[in-house]
């Protein structure tokens, strides 16, 4: 039996609304895939986009981190990696994908996200001037399934 390697890509998405208020992504796991494949067969052409059709999933996507891990097959992994940065919209809103993190399981890619939301906590405490700020952003933190 052959055992089919994968890696897996966290992304950030970063909305890009030229001066309006802004609101939730509200972005469904197909719209984000459908993008993906039109981004890649622009770039790559149809084979790229058969290549990575194959084993492409969003495993987690975050509407309050607004990000996204995203799974493809070893191999073709190189094609999906080369075209994230140009994708420019998914569904009806633009928006820019960086790339944060690319790893060989699951596991790997939550523990990367775990220190990251424990960066980013620290960062916002160190920028807080009473308690009644650290609390706002412990009960903010504590919502998302990753914070601490």
């Amino acid at each position: 039996m052959v055992r089919f390697k994968n890696r897996y890509f966290t992304a950030e998405i970063i909305p890009l609304d030229n001066g309006r208020t802004v609101q939730p992504l509200n972005l469904k796991t197909y719209d984000i895939l459908k993008s993906v494949l039109a981004a890649t067969e622009q770039i790559h052409g149809e084979f790229g986009a058969a290549a990575i059709k194959n084993g492409l999933d969003v495993k987690y996507c975050n509407e309050s981190t607004q990000i996204a891990i995203i799974r493809c097959r070893h191999g073709p992994h190189r094609l999906l990696a080369s075209s994230l940065p140009f994708l420019s919209s998914i569904g009806k809103r633009k928006v820019q994908l960086q790339s944060m993190y690319t790893g060989a399981t699951l596991v790997k890619c939550y523990k990367f996200l775990k220190k990251f939301h424990q960066e980013k906590m620290n960062e916002a405490l160190k920028m807080c001037r009473t308690e009644e700020e650290k609390k706002k952003i412990f009960e903010i933190m504590s919502k998302t399934k990753y914070g601490l």
